[in-house]
């Protein structure tokens, strides 16, 4: 289950970066029950990277970022491979609603799966990037402060 982002202030920089290793522990156990055994052997090192840097607790990389977008677009093709869209249409003459036509999606259970996985990933990124934000908002003012003073 995702949680809502903290406030992203810089008097919470610490608990987001707290939240984001509770997170990448989730990623873990996502990628581990809902995405190894959906994928093939070749397409597993990336995932196996990413559980290697958790479990070294290495998550604020700039490499790691760029892992997860790399293996989220990956989930997103495999899970648009495992869905299907139907064009329903309902022209009966006691349909009053209005379109008389829908669209209903059906994946399939690897692509519910991915899914799950996809979600953790995508509150991982979120978290990581707010992290990534303020760290770099810091120093640019930082670095604004050194040269009005100088």
């Amino acid at each position: 289950m995702t949680q809502q982002l903290l406030p992203i202030t810089y008097d919470n920089i610490e608990a987001i970066g707290a939240s984001a290793f509770a997170k990448s522990r989730e990623c873990i156990t996502a990628i581990r029950m809902d995405v190894l055994h959906n994928i093939q052997p070749l397409e597993r090192l990336g995932f196996e990277r990413l559980i290697k840097a958790i479990e070294a607790r290495r998550i604020f990389t700039p490499e790691i970022l760029e892992e997860l977008d790399v293996q989220m677009d990956f989930l997103t093709r495999e899970i648009d491979k495992g869905t299907t869209v139907h064009q329903r249409y309902d022209y009966d003459e006691c349909n009053v609603s209005a379109p008389a036509c829908w669209q209903e999606r059906q994946t399939t259970e690897r692509a519910d799966e991915l899914g799950r996985a996809m979600i953790m990933f995508f509150d991982l990124h979120e978290t990581l990037q707010a992290v990534h934000d303020l760290m770099h908002a810091q120093e640019a003012l930082t670095e604004l402060r050194q040269s009005l003073c100088s």
